[in-house]
């Protein structure tokens, strides 16, 4: 069957698999019961309402990572507000749940908590008091006639207020899925949504590549070859499956690791690893050359850090090593097979014309100075969220290689992130390095210890540690060179891996410890793993 020619189609399967994606997912959620360990009588009937505000959160948290895909303002039906809405009614029931039992943060959670508020103040205190105005049609940027001490912040409020809200929307997924991610049954739904989320995206870039059904779904007379699938720049559609299949990949080994002892684990594996393997065949067939680097790096992780981290546990597979091995290149020949006859001869060509150019993009470079230099002229507030569209056509008509085109953004988010945040952005980002970054190197470091080191910390952990931390290395080297945090999709699903990354930091000993010491007990659904 020829699905090119019949869109319609693809949409019904592509909704199918949402559909049953999230069936399964919240099939595998129980409310719990009170009969189960939870007293009521030392609750009054508060702990359960914890818990139905923090079931309704993880369904509403669900729902919107595989809602991402289709989040692009220029999609038309695009899932964009859909998901705004969403995202804030997960996060008020997830606040009603932690108050209702009045936890605070934990550890873990405490500097994560302080420079997601330092960030929101900072942001919508700048996105509140305009010092500019941007003309839409020429893109010339206005003066206001207003006092020196309140003309301070944004170039543009009307930017800022969209760049905020994005930024603002990741914080809330940042938050829950930190809190989310000590729970078994909560992490796992939350990583199946995310390869849910990719599988379609790889799906719909793999069925919808022709130029005519291209137009046809994004109802615009001409679509640039940098269209891929739901994504208008190819790159940002490398950036967003590099960041969810390694999460794929986890849960494949979590089965494995498990034992696979019923029919239903045994289905369950199948799907994942045909997730998998579509989502790589995607970035394969993407154009994206930094796409196709980071893929052989993660890649190159994954096997190799694998190997050293799990040695210990492959006597537990169902299957010897050596059928194992054989497995795996069965797998990467049809990964192989499945790429080139799906069009990735298409990304050599580009990378013989990158090779012809020796391997250097000067409208890059340029666009990357010219966001250090917007930063360093507006060092004490930057130009505002989200402004960097309008502000650049002031600087690309005195740059000679920049003044031919637009530029949306610099193509190097660090680059831009000082543009539109000044030094206190800068600020942010360190002390985002400091603190939590630091827990997450400092898990690492466990991960690859010695074997009696590493035995303290479970094959689970481990795995999601490694796996994970691929798919969050690989947009932080990607930033580099595009602009992938930029794009809501990509903002957003990175904030929720990057939550799950920093829970698997924390035991479930130091949790248990802590909770030990008040009255209420845990209960067994919520008992993280060891």
């Amino acid at each position: 069957m020829n699905f090119h020619k019949n869109p319609l189609l693809l949409e019904e399967l592509h909704l199918l698999w949402v559909q049953m994606s999230l069936r399964l997912v919240l099939v595998s959620l129980r409310i719990p019961k009170v009969d189960q360990g939870v007293s009521v009588v030392a609750g009054c009937g508060i702990t359960n309402l914890t818990h139905i505000f923090r079931y309704i959160s993880l369904t509403l948290l669900v729902i919107c990572i595989c809602l991402l895909p289709g989040s692009n303002p220029k999609l038309p039906g695009s899932t964009q507000m859909l998901i705004i809405w969403l995202t804030c009614s997960a996060f008020c029931c997830w606040v009603v749940g932690r108050l209702s039992e009045w936890r605070g943060p934990r550890t873990h959670e405490k500097a994560v908590w302080a420079l997601a508020v330092l960030i929101s103040v900072f942001g919508w205190l700048v996105t509140a008091f305009p010092s500019a105005m941007v003309e839409r049609m020429t893109g010339a940027v206005l003066g206001l006639d207003r006092s020196p001490w309140l003309a301070f912040g944004t170039v543009d409020q009307a930017a800022s207020v969209q760049g905020m809200i994005s930024v603002t929307n990741a914080l809330m997924l940042l938050l829950m899925a930190l809190d989310f991610g000590l729970e078994r049954s909560c992490r796992v739904a939350i990583a199946l949504a995310v390869s849910t989320a990719g599988f379609i995206t790889a799906a719909a870039g793999l069925c919808i590549h022709s130029s005519a059904d291209l137009v046809a779904l994004w109802k615009v007379p001409h679509v640039p070859s940098s269209v891929f699938g739901l994504f208008w720049y190819h790159g940002n559609t490398a950036s967003f499956l590099n960041l969810s299949w390694p999460v794929g990949v986890w849960l494949c080994l979590k089965l494995l690791r498990n034992g696979l002892r019923s029919f239903k684990q045994q289905i369950m594996l199948s799907l994942l690893l045909v997730a998998v393997m579509v989502q790589i065949i995607g970035v394969c067939v993407n154009v994206s050359k930094m796409g196709h680097l980071l893929l052989v790096l993660e890649l190159l992780l994954l096997v190799g850090g694998g190997l050293f981290a799990w040695k210990p546990d492959m006597s537990m597979l169902p299957f010897g090593r050596w059928r194992f091995a054989t497995l795996i290149g069965i797998g990467a020949g049809l990964l192989v097979a499945g790429a080139w006859l799906s069009g990735a001869a298409e990304g050599l060509e580009r990378w013989n014309v990158f090779a012809q150019r020796r391997f250097d993009d000067p409208a890059r470079r340029h666009s990357t100075l010219m966001a250090l230099k917007i930063g360093l002229d507006y060092g004490a507030t930057g130009t505002g969220p989200g402004t960097f569209e309008w502000v650049s056509k002031h600087y690309t008509a005195l740059d000679p290689v920049l003044k031919g085109g637009h530029w949306r953004h610099a193509h190097n988010d660090y680059a831009e992130f000082f543009a539109e945040w000044g030094w206190p952005g800068a600020a942010f980002f360190i002390l985002l390095l400091l603190f939590p970054f630091r827990r997450w190197i400092r898990a690492l470091r466990q991960v690859f210890a010695p074997t009696p080191r590493k035995s303290e910390m479970s094959f689970h952990r481990r795995t999601g540690l490694i796996c994970l931390s691929a798919g969050v290395i690989s947009i932080l080297v990607h930033s580099l060179v595009d602009f992938p945090l930029q794009i809501d999709a990509i903002r957003h699903l990175f904030a929720v891996v990057m939550g799950l990354v920093l829970a698997l930091t924390s035991s479930s000993a130091s949790r248990s410890a802590s909770s030990g010491s008040g009255s209420r007990p845990l209960h067994p659904e919520l008992v993280p793993w060891r």
